[in-house]
């Protein structure tokens, strides 16, 4: 009966020979499913930064002309918020700073989401607000037109079943036609008005 210690053997044998095998398959899905989760991340990866870099691409950087616009405009708002902050000067003045450096933010704005932005806005924002609105009736008058112009034209657009938006710009063509009459007839305009029209005409 001496078998039976070689028996004993032969299994202890057998089983560590399929303990092993056991390991080697664990092992083998281990190394797989590491080397496809490390696969996965890589190639998601490779597609974040693709998207990232077509996202960038897609909003170019302000051309040198462009940033010394933006510049010179964000010199102008902070003229017009210090004096719009200024105790010294007259509350109707400081409303009137208040709404030119919006006016300027608004622009700054525009120009570097790349947006088209006409000269005579780039060059009003820059611009110090009018001691007097009367003064500069016919120059405000000209370009006030233009916006209502401008937005009687968006009015043709399709805007699908976005009635919301054509509601709004409805509103704001009442809002200038309204400015543009109170000038004509020699009514008092306040300068915030008058930068709200122009800013909500397009």
């Amino acid at each position: 009966m001496r078998i039976e210690p070689i028996d004993r053997c032969g299994r202890v044998a057998s089983t560590i020979s399929v303990t092993k095998e056991r390991a080697d398959i664990v092992t083998t899905q281990m190394r797989n499913n590491v080397s496809g989760g490390a696969a996965f991340w890589m190639a998601a990866t490779c597609a974040f930064f693709v998207a990232f870099s077509i996202a960038g691409s897609a909003i170019a950087e302000p051309s040198a002309e462009t940033q010394a616009i933006i510049q010179k405009l964000q010199t102008a708002r902070q003229r017009d918020l210090a004096e719009a902050n200024n105790p010294n000067v007259r509350a109707a003045r400081q409303a009137d700073c208040a709404a030119q450096a919006d006016l300027a933010d608004d622009v700054i704005k525009r120009l570097q989401h790349g947006f088209s932005v006409p000269q005579w806005q780039i060059d009003l924002a820059g611009e110090v607000p009018p001691k007097s609105v009367k003064a500069e009736k016919d120059k405000l008058l000209a370009r006030l037109k233009e916006v209502r112009d401008q937005q009687k034209a968006d009015e043709k657009r399709d805007y699908g079943d976005n009635p919301v938006g054509l509601d709004r710009l409805r509103e704001r063509e009442a809002n200038t036609s309204k400015v543009i009459e109170k000038l004509e007839t020699g009514e008092f305009v306040a300068w915030s008005e008058v930068v709200q029209a122009l800013k909500t005409g397009r």
